[in-house]
């Protein structure tokens, strides 16, 4: 969500947040699958900004590590197979789904249209080139694991939190299992999968829901006689508790801890509502104000020099939290992750102060738009349209979003709070010269 720190999704390929426009006005937010036809849905988010911007997103089923992610790249080179000297691609592939976008002036949203419905057709390049494509995914990443260990012990760490899991997989894969991956499996996962049917088209910017109907008939859009593939978030199962810490020595790497815990909640939650009450609650613990971490860490005690705590729903039942943290003058990894756990303990075990509940209420306005002002509405809800279609779930509507603060209260807060000292799935990792561990 928009002005919140959050843990955004594995994503390969450009951020989201790149194709968010400017602007003013929300016209429409609405699906009108009787005039697209084969669509899942079709949602438009309009303002009165001069930039248009068309997404298809495509749901993804469980697949050889790093194939989707392929098969995204190759999609996109079929779709610009015409054009020369394109370097960047405006395409991404997360856990579960893939993306496509393209922008340009409200003119041209008939073009754009007509230009992003090619993703649909079947891959068609020669088989040299797509095999050296590989190369290119190989090249993609060794510049993300030019960063150190953070890319292989995030991995890691997802790898056991997750286990069991789709969202457990690498969604780049290895050298080894990029190198392994085939042009043929591409093209049938492509042929597969990238089908009207099984896709959301979004629509951001200087446009209308009308000009949207009629630009997709101007430009015939690909049509199928399918039923639409219903969209489903990934399921995710718990695996049984269990802990683990992970070493990563680095004698030139300042020292520090990365720890997560995955917890199952006692009873599910709507998704809109857990990721409100996820962000509150995240604002209340990163405070120095009574029920925070801040006091006891860093004023209280000096044990940690700086830290990061974030929290966010993984569905509706499985709830994760974050801590990341450099250790003090004098004070051990080992000795920092005792501490914390300790005063989360003792925090988890008693209910919210009512006056830090409040205090911290008040201020929390910035986790919404200001309603009020159309040009912010407009950033934030293309902004939070694009977050969950990407994750595979349907968004809600403006109305309904602005009755999800009613959902926040002092007792399912402190009730989520005590939930985060459930039995679940922990990993600490430890950054930074060997003699800092212990």
């Amino acid at each position: 969500m928009r002005d919140q720190k959050r843990i955004p999704a594995r994503v390969l390929g450009a951020g989201l947040a790149a194709t968010v426009v400017s602007g003013g006005l929300v016209l429409a937010l609405t699906g009108f699958p009787e005039t697209a036809g084969p669509f899942q849905d079709v949602l438009v988010v309009a303002d009165d900004g001069k930039t248009v911007t068309v997404h298809v997103i495509i749901q993804m089923p469980p697949t050889a590590v790093g194939l989707a992610h392929y098969t995204e790249h190759l999609a996109w080179l079929n779709l610009n197979s015409n054009e020369r000297g394109i370097l960047h691609s405006n395409a991404w592939t997360n856990d579960g789904a893939v993306g496509y976008w393209l922008s340009g002036a409200e003119a041209e949203l008939p073009a754009l249209l007509r230009r992003i419905s090619g993703i649909f057709k079947p891959i068609d390049l020669p088989a040299d080139f797509a095999e050296q494509e590989r190369m290119i995914v190989l090249r993609e990443y060794e510049h993300r694991a030019a960063g150190g260990t953070n890319m292989l012990s995030a991995e890691a760490a997802d790898a056991f939190l997750y286990a069991g899991n789709q969202i457990a997989n690498s969604v780049i894969g290895t050298p080894e299992e990029i190198m392994a991956l085939n042009y043929n499996s591409a093209r049938v996962l492509h042929a597969a999968t990238h089908r009207p049917g099984n896709s959301t088209l979004v629509v951001t910017g200087g446009v209308t829901e009308r000009q949207v109907r009629r630009g997709l008939r101007r430009v015939d859009w690909p049509s199928s006689l399918e039923t639409p593939t219903e969209v489903t978030p990934l399921l995710f199962d718990l695996a049984e508790p269990a802990s683990t810490i992970m070493n990563y020595p680095d004698p030139d790497a300042a020292p520090r801890m990365i720890w997560r815990r995955v917890v199952t909640l006692d009873e599910p939650v709507q998704f809109d509502i857990l990721d409100v009450q996820t962000a509150l609650l995240r604002e209340i613990l990163d405070t120095n104000l009574p029920g925070g971490i801040s006091g006891p860490l860093r004023f209280d005690a000096a044990v940690a020099r700086s830290f990061d705590l974030q929290i966010w729903p993984i569905d509706e039942d499985n709830v994760e939290i974050s801590f990341t943290a450099a250790p003090d003058a004098g004070v051990s990894l080992t000795e920092l992750k005792v501490a914390f756990e300790a005063e989360l303990q003792k925090i988890t075990a008693a209910a919210v102060p009512r006056e830090t509940y409040s205090r911290v209420l008040n201020r929390f306005d910035k986790f919404w738009p200001d309603w009020r002002d159309e040009d912010d509405t407009a950033r934030w809800m293309a902004d939070y349209v694009l977050d969950r279609v990407s994750a595979r779930r349907v968004p809600l509507s403006e109305p309904e979003l602005k009755q999800l603060e009613s959902g926040l209260t002092p007792g399912s807060t402190s009730s989520l709070l005590q939930q985060l000292a459930g039995e679940g799935r922990t990993v600490a990792a430890f950054f930074g010269p060997e003699d800092r561990f212990e």
